[in-house]
């Protein structure tokens, strides 16, 4: 080694005006080799030619080490949503997700074997039941998620940043989405986990299909606004008027309908809505986010039996439909077709684009 440290050294210094012609370095010791006449053995030759040789073996080293190096270097670097850089050595091969809308696109990318951990929430597909719970959306346990030896942590806007910083300072491999609103924003995370799992392909052909389930419902949807005054609640998170403002994807969802939202001049994702303020409004629909149909029919028993709701045409015509939550509340490729049973609800007479 040191002998070739010193080689090195030399050659370096003797070939610093022509660093960049190193085959051609190589090419003339092999042609001066081919018309060298054959050694003697004498104590010169002796001497000389195993120098020359090792010379050309040193040369041949120095090319095809970086090379090589270059070829075997799969190293790639992401910057998530809030400015984190994570390096993944490899495509990963234990995935853990921190919601389930991140666990819906895992699936539908096909990376079933890839996932070992999920929250207790993550229930589509069922498949998802079998994979180790890692905590809830909010209350994630740590130790577990360390022990599973995670080559890639996906988290989104609800986890904890308390939660999410404990993840980073302990060295993990962690990406966090804190974005999305409309269906682009949509097709984006997809293209991103594509990225980040080395799915580009599967990413890209799931994004075309979506585009192309979206533009058949569009085509049934009347020119021009409905003006139909939506008011969309979620049911069973106390005794609020829970609804989605302008900056939610709900919102947008509705007005992609041509509907309008009652609360979309509010800023805000999730806000509690003023009774006096729904009484003034006076929506025409009003559309129940909820797990079952159970939870819907309560509903609707709260919504007729509060004083003045009486005067809000939606209620006193019955005009409840029921939405569910779990498809509706997840930024996932279902939203594609939460959006086709939004259009259907409120356009009954129009038919809608086949799947």
């Amino acid at each position: 080694m040191r002998a070739q440290k010193r080689f090195e050294k030399i050659f370096l210094r003797k070939e610093s005006s022509g660093l960049n012609r190193p085959t051609r370095f190589l090419g003339n010791m092999l042609k001066r080799g081919r018309s060298s006449p054959a050694p003697n053995w004498s104590f010169f030759s002796t001497f000389f030619y195993p120098v020359r040789l090792f010379s050309f073996l040193a040369v041949a080293l120095l090319i095809i080490f970086p090379a090589a190096a270059v070829l075997n270097c799969q190293t790639r670097e992401f910057r998530d949503d809030l400015g984190h850089r994570v390096r993944l050595a490899s495509c990963p091969r234990r995935i853990i997700s921190l919601a389930p809308n991140l666990t819906e696109i895992l699936f539908a990318l096909g990376l079933n074997q890839e996932i070992i951990g999920v929250t207790r929430y993550c229930n589509y597909p069922e498949e998802a039941g079998s994979k180790e719970v890692v905590g809830g959306l909010v209350d994630l346990n740590l130790e577990k998620i360390l022990s599973l030896g995670p080559e890639l942590v996906l988290g989104f806007r609800g986890n904890p940043r308390r939660v999410v910083d404990r993840l980073y300072r302990d060295r993990l491999p962690v990406y966090v989405f804190d974005a999305g609103q409309t269906f682009a924003d949509l097709f984006n995370l997809i293209l991103r986990i594509g990225q980040l799992t080395c799915r580009q392909e599967q990413a890209t052909g799931l994004v075309s299909d979506l585009k192309h389930k979206l533009q058949s419902i569009e085509k049934s949807l009347p020119q021009g606004r409905s003006g139909k005054k939506i008011f969309l609640t979620l049911f069973g998170q106390g005794s609020g008027l829970w609804t989605c403002g302008h900056d939610s994807y709900l919102s947008h969802l509705l007005e992609r309908a041509r509907a309008e939202n009652v609360a979309g001049q509010l800023r805000g994702t999730w806000l509690v809505y003023s009774r006096e303020k729904l009484i003034q409004d006076n929506p025409e629909m009003i559309l129940i986010l909820c797990r079952s149909q159970q939870d819907f029919d309560r509903a609707q028993t709260w919504f007729k039996s509060q004083p003045g709701f009486d005067k809000i045409q939606a209620v006193s015509r019955g005009n409840f439909f029921f939405l569910q939550e779990d498809q509706f509340s997840r930024f996932s490729p279902r939203l594609v077709q939460a959006y086709r049973e939004l259009v259907q609800t409120l356009y009954p007479e129009l038919r809608v684009g086949e799947e």
